[in-house]
């Protein structure tokens, strides 16, 4: 792939990562919100399974690719 095409690349995710931010700052309470919600959800799933590791619980990545893939569906 030439420097070109990966400049053009370059600019294309930056312009996706820069609507990202707009979303989230005209939306953060929204935002806020669903993550609030979902983190409830999967505690309460935590705390219903008998078996459940402490492994399992919702945190770190899985909230990021949460809120990252929250945002892409709004988007």
């Amino acid at each position: 792939m030439n420097e070109e095409n990966l400049f053009n690349i370059q600019t294309e995710q930056l312009n996706q990562e820069i609507e990202k931010i707009k979303w989230i700052a005209k939306n953060s309470d929204d935002l806020i919100r669903a993550v609030r919600k979902e983190v409830t959800k999967r505690n309460a799933e935590y705390f219903n399974d008998n078996n459940a590791s402490v492994d399992s619980i919702f945190r770190g990545q899985n909230i990021s690719n949460f809120i990252g893939n929250y945002i892409s569906q709004k988007l």
